[in-house]
């Protein structure tokens, strides 16, 4: 990918053939700016059902991916899920709690190196605000967000994910930046969900984010591949 930036649209559907039915809609659009958001579910749905069709089906559309694991746990299973990701499905990024630890990061960073898999390292999710960091991290969120930022930037994490808000406390940071939660101009409900922090499209990239995360706002469109459009064209 180069320094333009980059949308990810969050496929969220429990059912992974309403994955691939919204992935291939969307693929008819021609753009070569965005691609695809995969959670946890989707992938153990997959292997539940036994019926890897659908990962196929979104592998097959030739667009870079974002499996969104959201790791957090012992350094042989999260670097084992890394190996699965490279044998299994070319998904460019997947993320990593920073606060595993800077060992732990280093050790999943290092079984991915050679491939062109990133590893993102998450600092504090948008559904949390300044009442948790503090209560559960023992700082504020702009302070939380930094300290998660440094030990994934220390441990060769090729990006971070943080809120859209936060962007400011990290500019100084050679690394890409992932907002999740973006909201584009046109869509007039916010705070519909749970998240706390939201950012507009235009905010996000004016403040330094290198990729983005949109899934509600064209999900429930009735017109899904023109607002996919409209989303696009708020990020130049």
């Amino acid at each position: 990918m180069n320094k333009q930036p980059f949308l990810f649209v969050g496929l969220d559907y429990e059912n992974p053939s309403q994955v691939a039915e919204f992935a291939e809609e969307l693929a008819e659009v021609d753009r070569n700016d965005f691609g695809f958001k995969l959670n946890l579910d989707f992938y153990i749905n997959c292997a539940l059902l036994g019926d890897t069709r659908p990962l196929a089906r979104v592998a097959r559309l030739g667009k870079p991916t974002f499996a969104d694991l959201k790791m957090w746990n012992g350094k042989r299973t999260m670097s084992s899920v890394a190996d699965c990701l490279k044998i299994t499905h070319g998904a460019e990024y997947f993320n990593v709690y920073a606060m595993a630890t800077d060992d732990f990061l280093r050790r999943v960073v290092d079984c991915v190196s050679g491939t062109n898999i990133k590893v993102l390292g998450i600092t504090v999710l948008t559904h949390y605000n300044d009442d948790y960091c503090r209560v559960m991290r023992g700082g504020s969120l702009r302070e939380t967000v930094r300290k998660d930022a440094e030990i994934a930037y220390n441990a060769g994490c090729h990006g971070i994910i943080l809120p859209g808000s936060m962007l400011k406390e990290v500019a100084d940071l050679e690394i890409q930046k992932l907002i999740p939660a973006v909201r584009p101009s046109w869509y007039g409900k916010t705070g519909d969900n749970y998240q706390e922090q939201e950012t507009y499209v235009r905010d996000a990239v004016k403040n330094g984010a290198d990729l983005l995360v949109c899934s509600s706002p064209i999900r429930k469109s009735k017109d899904r591949k023109e607002a996919l459009v409209r989303t696009l064209d708020e990020m130049y």
